[in-house]
């Protein structure tokens, strides 16, 4: 048994065609005949079942299992590529998403320059939550995020290291800017710049919507945190932001008064599996170092 027989077993059971699963991985059709056979042979049961009146396949009982099996395999085995090729390169992949980079990162990478360690690193900027999958698929080795939940993937080591509540951020043109709180349902009228998906942000500010009942307009979404700040700026909408994010001469923060609301908790989370080679390791350290 080997891994692309595994791959061309699941991309089988998904679209149930041989020719196609062929052309997908452009191999010949008897390529992906033989590969059948070989895992037949290997685990001693039939894994397809060949309706010939309809032309289409369908798994067994012993099929379905194996599949689950399958997915796990090759996702391990394509996690190891990943892991081993970072070693390899002598650099640590790191999720970075723009409100915690802005926040935190420069004192890590004012560490990491210090010890000669910061063009080691390479970073993803995305949302949390892209980020997280990113951890989970392996394509970075650690992350700083961002949740409002605590994560429950027992596959990954989780390292809370601060804990922030959400505020409102407004231009100073706008009447807002002289409250000192004010409550989310007193917000119905106002219309919001956001981020676009893949921001922790966005399940806080659903959650608060969810809790007051009505449905808030959105003028504009972004993955930029300066982009939202300058439309905030010029009183296209108001944003909805974790309170450490810096502001500018023309914007305002205004905390929220709701009770209970949601926090933004960042954590330094890497996955269980992973083994950091010593140069790894010194630079995980040294982001330890720079959080507390």
């Amino acid at each position: 048994m080997n891994v692309r027989d595994l791959e061309y077993f699941i991309k089988l059971a998904d679209i149930k065609n041989f020719s196609k699963v062929a052309a997908s991985f452009n191999v010949s059709q008897p390529t992906i005949t033989f590969a059948l056979q070989r895992l037949e042979k290997s685990f001693g049961a039939g894994l397809m079942i060949r309706h010939r009146a309809h032309g289409d396949l369908s798994l067994t009982d012993s099929g379905q299992q194996l599949l689950v099996h399958a997915k796990t395999i090759v996702d391990e085995y394509q996690l190891a590529q990943r892991e081993l090729t970072e070693k390899q390169q002598g650099r640590l992949a790191m999720g970075l998403p723009p409100i915690i980079e802005n926040t935190y990162f420069p004192q890590i990478a004012k560490r990491l320059k210090r010890v000669g360690l910061l063009n080691k690193l390479y970073t993803l900027e995305e949302g949390s939550m892209t980020t997280l999958q990113a951890l989970q698929a392996g394509n970075i080795d650690v992350a700083l995020l961002a949740t409002i939940q605590p994560i429950t993937d027992e596959k990954l080591v989780v390292e809370p290291f601060d804990q922030q509540p959400f505020a409102i951020y407004v231009s100073k043109k706008h009447p807002l800017a002289q409250r000192s709180g004010v409550s989310f349902a007193e917000l119905k009228p106002e219309s919001f710049v956001l981020f676009k998906q893949g921001f922790v942000h966005n399940q806080a500010f659903n959650q608060l919507a969810r809790q007051n009942h009505f449905r808030p307009k959105v003028a504009f979404r972004s993955n930029g945190i300066q982009s939202l700040l300058n439309l905030i700026t010029d009183d296209i909408g108001i944003g909805f932001l974790a309170l450490t994010t810096p502001v500018n001469d023309g914007v305002v923060r205004v905390p929220l008064l709701d009770d209970p609301q949601p926090a933004f908790t960042t954590s330094l989370v890497y996955r269980r599996s992973h083994v950091f080679n010593p140069l790894q390791q010194r630079m995980l350290n040294v982001m330890r170092d720079s959080l507390q």
